[in-house]
């Protein structure tokens, strides 16, 4: 096509549509549901695991034979670690050559820096994430086997947790999700270890790993500030919410402590929930809302404008504030473009979130607050939602448009919002003129 040119992000774009459609024509078949489905809800489906959401139209339980649930499986791993990582690395076993096109793809899908070592950390990557979901699956079987009581269903069912845990997808074989286990520390521990694990970003466990074997003397700022600003998230949500939950009769001391905690890691972008999301009072709904929002860190199986945005941003303001022209953070000045770019993904996802958010309260008949919560939980592809009677996302009771407004959103949250806006418009083309400058009165 004249003048269309396969930049990266339309490439990312387009592979996450052809997952999605291949995957809700296979969800679509007979073989796939316990019952008569409709394609728009095998769409959507589809697209909740693909995009590693978790916004349930249908009980992943009740309503998917083992061949749906393996198809669903299958869908969040290629969403989550992406299917041409996996491709890139067969053809890395088999020592194939990559080409630039390959290797900017990779990179983009991965937010690793440069090509320098790119072979060498997918080569790496890629057997630690296998090794951690099989490890986590082999943690929970024990937990599962007890409940279920039946080995090879427990086995599976450790294995779907323990992929939809590391790959922040949220889908469970569990009607209520995990709201049975809400007072088993274990289960509570081992999930939110693979949720922080898979929203951390590769590219900080895997120079956290170089730095252990000694291979690297110091950590990069970017690492520092993910490892940083990820758990004073964790502990400010973890103090809000417990802060709320404190007047609840129904909930023990310990319950409170653990529900506080896993609700603050898993709202990150995981959507595995203990209690019922829509029985928490709007002030820890607000909370959710917001650290959905920011979600995980760059290069991760997560969603949201991710930590780094926010940390920069947060920087950017203290700077200004404080008199300062330089923002800098652990002793390293961030380059202009870098604030300028998070500026533009916080305004980006905060007018989308708020615009989708009024569409669906027009179109559906809800109140906003539902709608904020479902909007930005599909935009940040986490899978938390204030649900209807039946135990379903909110989702399951919107009319074919609000529930195609809600597939767009879930695909615009995995490419990010940015990369989506330039998949749309091009490349970024930086522009060598210089125009004069014009004063504003702010």
């Amino acid at each position: 096509m004249k003048g269309f040119e396969w930049t990266p992000h339309r490439i990312l774009l387009l592979s996450y549509v052809g997952m999605i459609i291949v995957g809700s024509l296979l969800l679509y078949m007979p073989f796939s549901t316990t019952k008569e489905v409709s394609y728009l809800e095998a769409l959507f489906t589809a697209t909740s695991a693909t995009t590693v959401t978790g916004l349930v139209v249908l009980d992943t339980e009740k309503d998917f034979t083992l061949w749906g649930k393996l198809i669903i499986l299958l869908l969040i791993q290629l969403g989550g670690v992406g299917y041409m990582t996996f491709t890139t690395y067969f053809l890395i076993i088999l020592r194939r050559k990559l080409g630039l096109r390959e290797r900017l793809i990779l990179a983009e899908s991965f937010n690793y820096p440069g090509m320098h070592g790119l072979v060498r950390f997918v080569k790496r990557m890629i057997p630690f994430i296998l090794l951690v979901e099989f490890l986590g699956a082999l943690l929970l079987l024990p937990s599962f086997f007890s409940r279920v009581g039946e080995p090879a269903e427990a086995l599976f069912i450790s294995f779907f947790h323990a992929i939809s845990a590391f790959n922040n997808a949220g889908f469970s074989t569990f009607s209520n999700n995990l709201m049975d286990f809400r007072g088993e520390l274990w289960v509570n521990l081992v999930v939110s270890v693979l949720i922080v694990l898979g929203g951390v970003g590769f590219y900080v466990i895997y120079e956290f790993i170089l730095y252990l074997k000694g291979e690297l003397k110091r950590l990069s700022t970017h690492t520092k500030l993910v490892l940083v600003s990820s758990f004073l998230l964790t502990l400010l949500g973890f103090f809000l919410l417990f802060l709320d939950l404190l007047g609840s009769k129904e909930l023990s001391l310990k319950e409170k402590l653990m529900v506080s905690l896993f609700h603050s890691v898993s709202s990150r972008t995981a959507g595995f929930n203990t209690v019922d999301i829509s029985k928490l009072s709007e002030a820890s709904q607000f909370v959710l809302i917001n650290l959905m929002f920011v979600g995980a860190s760059p290069g991760g199986t997560g969603g949201g404008i991710k930590t780094i945005t926010a940390v920069v941003v947060f920087l950017a303001v203290l700077s200004y504030l404080r008199g300062r022209e330089e923002v800098v953070a652990f002793g390293r000045r961030l380059l202009d473009t870098q604030v300028h770019r998070a500026m533009v993904i916080l305004s980006l996802a905060f007018a989308y979130s708020t615009l989708m958010a009024i569409l669906l309260t027009e179109l559906e008949g809800v109140r906003l607050m539902p709608a904020l919560f479902e909007t930005v939980s599909a935009f940040a592809t986490v899978g938390l939602s204030l649900g209807n009677p039946q135990g379903l996302s909110l989702s399951a009771d919107f009319s074919p448009l609000g529930k195609i407004l809600i597939i767009l959103t879930m695909i615009t949250g995995r490419v990010g919002v940015l990369g989506f806006m330039l998949a749309l418009l091009g490349k970024e083309k930086p522009s060598r003129v210089k125009l004069p400058e014009a004063r504003l009165l702010l």
